[in-house]
C-alpha cells in the first residue's frame, strides 16, 4: 500500500518541479530580453546645492596611479613623484603640504615624513566662509594602515556611488596645520575634469576625466591662526554644483 501511495505522488512532484522550472526560465528570459531597460533606468533626481566661491582655487592632477602629486599651497607649485625610492626622498626634501593620488590624500607629517609638521582636522560640511580661526590642537598626522599611508581625517572626503562608480565630494571643510605656525582651510569642490558632479550621477564618467580635483583654500599669515575674510585679487566667482545628499 505504501508503495502505491509513493507511485501516485511521484507524477505530482514531477509536474510541480516541471512547472517551477518553466516559471524560472520564463522569468530569466524576460530579464535577459529587458536588461537594457533596467540598466538605463535613470536615478531619482537629487537636490542640488549651488556652491559659489570667490576664494582661491587650485586644480590638482592626481590621475597617475601609484604616484603622488605633492602640492605647496603657499607657492602653488606641484611635484609629481612616481618612483618608490624617489618618493621617500621627495617627502623629506621637497617643500610641500599635501599629496594627492586618485582619491587618496596624505600630509607632510607623521609616517609619511617624520620630519614634517603638517596635520589635519575634519570640521565636517560647515560653512566655509564662517570658519574664522584654526583650532589650537587636535591635528592628526599620517599613519600606516595595511601597508598604505593614510590620514584618517582626510581619507573619508568623498561618497562613492556604486551604480555609476563615480566620486562626489562631501564638501567637508578641513583645517591643515602647516609649518611656520601657518594654517590653511580647504574643501574639495569637484573630482572631475570637464564634468560637473551632476553630470556623473546617472552615467559613468571616464577615468580620463577623474582624479582632477578642484580645491578651494584660504591661508593664514605666518604666525597667526586667523583666516582673512576678504581675499584680495580674487573678484572672479567660481560656481560648482554638488549634491546635498547621496544614496
Amino acid at each position: 500500500m505504501l508503495d502505491c501511495i509513493a507511485m501516485n505522488s511521484t507524477p505530482k512532484i514531477f509536474l510541480m518541479l516541471l512547472g517551477a522550472t518553466l516559471i524560472f526560465h520564463t522569468t530569466l528570459n524576460y530579464m535577459i530580453d529587458n536588461i537594457e531597460e533596467f540598466e538605463t533606468l535613470p536615478l531619482p533626481p537629487k537636490k542640488i546645492k549651488k556652491i559659489s566661491t570667490n576664494n582661491p582655487t587650485i586644480q590638482i592632477n592626481a590621475k597617475i596611479k601609484d604616484s603622488w602629486n605633492l602640492v605647496n599651497f603657499s607657492s602653488g607649485k606641484t611635484h609629481t613623484i612616481k618612483n618608490n625610492e624617489a618618493k621617500k626622498k621627495a617627502f623629506r626634501e621637497i617643500n610641500w603640504d599635501l599629496g594627492f593620488s586618485r582619491t587618496k590624500i596624505i600630509t607632510n607629517g607623521g609616517a609619511t615624513n617624520p620630519l614634517g609638521k603638517t596635520g589635519a582636522i575634519n570640521l565636517g560640511p560647515v560653512d566655509f566662509d564662517k570658519v574664522n580661526k584654526a583650532p589650537k590642537k587636535g591635528y592628526v598626522k599620517d599613519k600606516i594602515s595595511f601597508g598604505n599611508l593614510i590620514n584618517k581625517e582626510l581619507s573619508n572626503w568623498y561618497n562613492y556611488r556604486t551604480r555609476t562608480h563615480n566620486i562626489e565630494s562631501k564638501n567637508n571643510v578641513y583645517i591643515i596645520k602647516l609649518k611656520k605656525r601657518r594654517f590653511m582651510k580647504m574643501r574639495i569642490l569637484n573630482y572631475y575634469c570637464g564634468k560637473k558632479d551632476k553630470e556623473c550621477r546617472s552615467m559613468m564618467c571616464s577615468r580620463q576625466q577623474a582624479a582632477c580635483l578642484t580645491v578651494e583654500y584660504v591661508l593664514t599669515e605666518n604666525g597667526t591662526d586667523l583666516f582673512p575674510q576678504n581675499i584680495a585679487g580674487t573678484n572672479l566667482v567660481h560656481n560648482f554644483n554638488s549634491p546635498t545628499n547621496l544614496n
